[in-house]
């Protein structure tokens, strides 16, 4: 491990002040932290409360005018069937009178008692009216006789008499203005038809007058909250006809809000101001409208006692959040005292503590030095060893005790180039195996061609780092498979075949096979594992071959240096040639490949 580099304008070991490193890191000012969260917090309350106190007020407006558009969508379908019982009624009064003198209609007591039956079931009705062509009042179920009235100056008189009465507007239902009857003495309105001659000529009308104050009963017993006003006017005009609650005998006129809301949407709908809400609806086909107008002054006390409660939570949490923010800031200043007499003692412990990094940087250079010597010192031992073994291999007089003797010294090279390897590397728990493989497979390629033969070596090695108490056994691992190839995978056809390889007849002499001896190398990562897989094109393994029970020392170290690792080694015939694999459990290193 190489110490860390010292900036150049420092002198070498000079530690920085413990005093900058400790400034360097100081924290904003407690006090100044607790001021803005507090005021963030107050900011957040109020935002809060804002939005929840608009949205809640617009809920509470909205509900209100919702209720108002359903009241009147009752109120319009109860006045659709009130007018289309008494057009019923106007119409049956019309029928019973077509063809008949109006003399005989006036004297006519047994018409009168159908009549007034008829009147009496519809409650809302105050009397059935029988004017002739100039206005006379002939027959009312009010009273037999009738009493003396003319109704020639009448408004609704007055808009049935100038129409021709075939197919013109007037011999549809006319629903007049509010008036006070001259018989009855009491405010009402008329719902009336022409009475026209079978050429067509005005003959009278036949009329009932209808009775505001029971409209204004059924609008009293609406059960719509916070008292909503309650109006029926006409269309056109837009004069009331009933209001509910009546303050005088002529109600007020339609609100200027109320009138633009109904010439701008006719058929119905809403609108609303400050102070009021108005919902509208035309009654069906006929020519009136009912409106529902909603102060907003009592449904905003409504929504002021609901939200009460909330704005109180609201006053609670801000009184909380102000006594947390004063107690932060009494524990700011307590802090800020602790953080004195802390800064002094950290201070000094940095002091001591860079003087013991510098001590520790030191000793680990130290060690690291120590250790790359010690690598070195026993490679180059290994390398002894291996030299006196080869030495000695060429001594002797045995061809086979030679040949092992070879083979232990290339072992033993092979365990000193690891060594080599780890007096060359930073960090000496991994080495870059690839690298060692690479440089162990030219070494064996460049041995068996001084041997005689032309060898070609093909390598796929991808870059892997492994542990060191990997490589050695690995690295034997590689050595035996290559020479093992390298020896016995192209032995020629007269040669018997080796117990130690195991492999079949065959080879380059009168084999068949090509001249270049062939072996493939290759080191990947597969998954979780490293896969090492040596292999050739030679002879190939005999069928009765068993490679766990061969008792020669290559196939043995083979077997126990992979047991060792708790890897697995696979062997297999490839017509032609015979392949090893090695899979090692191991975390692969994402990098290009080397060939």
């Amino acid at each position: 491990m190489n110490p860390p580099a010292q900036s150049s304008d420092e002198p070498a070991g000079s530690p920085t002040p413990a005093a900058d490193i400790v400034h360097s890191y100081r924290k904003p000012r407690l006090e100044a932290a607790i001021g803005w969260l507090a005021a963030c917090g107050f900011l957040f309350l109020a935002a809060v409360t804002a939005v929840v106190g608009v949205q809640s007020r617009e809920r509470a407006l909205n509900g209100a005018q919702e209720r108002a558009e359903a009241a009147v969508r009752v109120l319009a379908e109860h006045a659709a069937r009130l007018f289309d019982a008494a057009d019923l009624l106007v119409e049956y009064a019309a029928q019973e009178t077509a063809g008949r003198p109006w003399d005989e209609i006036a004297g006519s007591r047994a018409l009168w008692d159908k009549l007034n039956g008829q009147r009496a079931r519809l409650p809302f009705l105050d009397a059935i009216w029988l004017n002739d062509g100039a206005g006379l009042l002939r027959l009312t179920t009010l009273a037999f006789p009738a009493p003396f009235s003319n109704a020639s100056d009448r408004d609704v008189f007055l808009f049935h008499s100038r129409g021709t009465g075939v197919g013109d507007a007037v011999d549809q239902p006319h629903i007049g203005p509010r008036i006070i009857g001259r018989v009855t003495n009491k405010a009402t309105f008329l719902l009336s038809r022409r009475l026209s001659e079978p050429d067509g000529r005005f003959r009278g009308m036949a009329s009932v007058t209808i009775d505001p104050s029971y409209l204004s009963g059924f609008y009293k017993e609406l059960d719509v909250p916070h008292r909503p006003v309650t109006i029926l006017v006409r269309a056109g005009d837009l004069d009331v006809l009933v209001r509910e609650p009546e303050d005088a005998v002529d109600p007020a006129p339609l609100s200027d809000l109320a009138r633009r809301a109904i010439q701008t949407r006719p058929e119905g709908g809403a609108a609303r101001d400050d102070t009021v809400i108005v919902a509208h609806r035309r009654v069906d086909s006929w020519p009136v409208h009912v409106v529902v107008r909603l102060d907003t002054a009592p449904v905003l006390a409504s929504w002021h006692r609901l939200i009460a409660p909330y704005a109180g939570l609201g006053a609670a949490a801000a009184l909380a959040l102000a006594a947390l923010s004063v107690f932060g800031f009494r524990q700011a200043g307590a802090a800020r005292q602790v953080q004195r007499e802390l800064e002094r003692r950290v201070v000094e412990r940095t002091a001591s503590l860079q003087r013991t990094i510098g001590e520790r940087d030191a000793a680990l250079a130290q060690k690291d030095l120590l250790m790359r010597e010690v690598n070195h010192r026993i490679k180059n031992s290994l390398q002894v060893v291996s030299s006196l073994l080869g030495l000695q291999g060429q001594a002797v007089g045995d061809p086979r005790l030679s040949d092992h003797l070879l083979e232990a010294g290339r072992r033993v090279q092979a365990i000193a180039d690891i060594h080599r390897l780890l007096y060359r590397v930073d960090d000496v728990h991994f080495i870059p195996f690839h690298d060692y493989l690479t440089e162990l497979c030219r070494e064996l390629e460049r041995s068996a061609r001084s041997e005689g033969g032309d060898w070609r070596l093909e390598l796929a090695v991808e870059p892997a780092e492994v542990p060191t108490d990997h490589a050695v056994p690995l690295g034997l691992l590689a050595n035996e498979l290559v020479m093992n190839a390298i020896k016995h995978a192209y032995r020629p056809l007269a040669t018997p075949v080796s117990a130690e390889a195991g492999n079949g007849d065959g080879g380059p002499d009168g084999s068949g096979r090509d001249a270049v001896n062939v072996i493939s190398v290759s080191l990947r990562s597969d998954g979780d594992a490293l896969r090492l897989v040596v292999g050739d094109r030679g002879v190939g393994l005999s069928p009765d071959f068993d490679w766990r029970r061969s008792r020669s020392l290559g196939m043995r170290l083979i077997h126990t240096l992979s047991k060792q690792l708790g890897a697995t080694l696979t062997v297999e015939n490839t017509s032609p040639g015979v392949r090893f694999t090695i899979r090692l459990p191991h975390r692969p290193v994402q990098s290009g490949s080397i060939s």
